[in-house]
Formats: structure tokens, sequence, C-alpha cells
């Protein structure tokens, strides 16, 4: 036979309800919130407290900074080797996309010559990157075919 076991509501006058588990095993009350009361001999243990709770998201915050702070300081050194590894002959694109090669490098500018006889002025900030000729690939202009 199955083992069963039954439970007892019961409203005292207070308007407070119990209820009470016959159980073989053992016996169980609850009050009105639901909760169940621990056993005799039992204690519950206390919930964690909201600080501890918390260590978890800021192990990750944490975390998150230092990579992201790793990130920018690896791109802020790509950056700067590329501006000091920038000569006059250099091929060049700008940030508004602008193709040439540097003529002259000032202090705090490029001259780039864009064009035969055109050279315009450009801020060091402007410099998008540096464009590479692909390895063994001589300096013609691409030929354009119609179909």
């Amino acid at each position: 036979m199955a083992n069963t076991s039954f439970v007892v509501f019961a409203q005292a006058a207070d308007g407070s309800v119990t209820a009470t588990a016959a159980a073989p095993a053992a016996e169980t009350t609850t009050t009105q919130t639901g909760a169940a009361a621990p056993e005799a001999g039992q204690q519950q243990a206390p919930p964690p407290s909201s600080g501890m709770m918390m260590i978890p998201f800021i192990i990750l915050i944490g975390v998150m900074i230092a990579i992201s702070m790793r990130t920018s300081s690896k791109e802020k050194k790509k950056r700067e080797e590329m501006m000091n590894s920038i000569r006059k002959g250099t091929k060049i694109m700008t940030s508004g996309g602008i193709l040439g090669e540097i003529a002259e490098v000032q202090k705090d500018q490029f001259l780039l010559k864009v064009a035969n006889n055109v050279q315009i002025a450009i801020s060091r900030s402007a410099v998008a990157q540096v464009i590479t000729p692909a390895d063994g690939a001589a300096d013609t202009k691409a030929e354009v075919t119609k179909r």
C-alpha cells in the first residue's frame, strides 16, 4: 500500500490559519504566510545578506572594465605605431575616404598629394589607415573591363 499523508487546516478566532500534516515520518506546521515551520531541533539557515549577493556583480563589472582597458590600450598603441611609420611617399587613406601619397611630413599635419600638382593639407588625426600594396604587386592602376 502507498504511503499517504493527510493535511488538516484550522482557522483560529484571530484569523490565522495553520495546517498540520499528519505523515508517518514527521509532522510539519505552516503559518498563514505559507512558510514551513522547522521541526523540533532544526534551525533555519539565515538568508544571505544583500552584500554577499552583490559580490558576483562587482566581480563581473571589474572584469569587464579590465578587458575594456586592455583592448583600448592595444588599439592606442597600434595607432601610435601606424602614425610613427608614416614617411614621405607613404600611401594613406583619410577618414573622409581620400586616397593619396604623403608629400611632406610636418609637426601636426601632412601634405597629401592626391593628383599631379594637387596637394592638400590634412591633420594627423584625419589619417584612417596606411595603404600597403599587396605582396609582389607593382604600383599599377587597375584596368577596367567592359562586358
